[in-house]
């Protein structure tokens, strides 16, 4: 998973108004994944990723 699609899935799960990374679930992530069009997370590295992106965009 690049950079990008993290941000694109983190974006997802803002627009439903899941902005706590600590809150979201795999299954929240994956889903976020397939609307915003990318690959879903293949580690857990990439979950992070996709964590640290909703953080910045929720402004934690």
């Amino acid at each position: 998973m690049s950079a990008y699609d993290a941000y694109l899935t983190a974006q997802a799960l803002a627009a439903d108004g899941r902005t706590d990374s600590d809150a979201v679930t795999h299954a929240d992530i994956d889903s976020a994944a397939d609307l915003a069009g990318t690959q879903r997370p293949a580690s857990q590295d990439d979950r992070h990723a996709v964590r640290i992106a909703l953080d910045a965009i929720g402004g934690k």
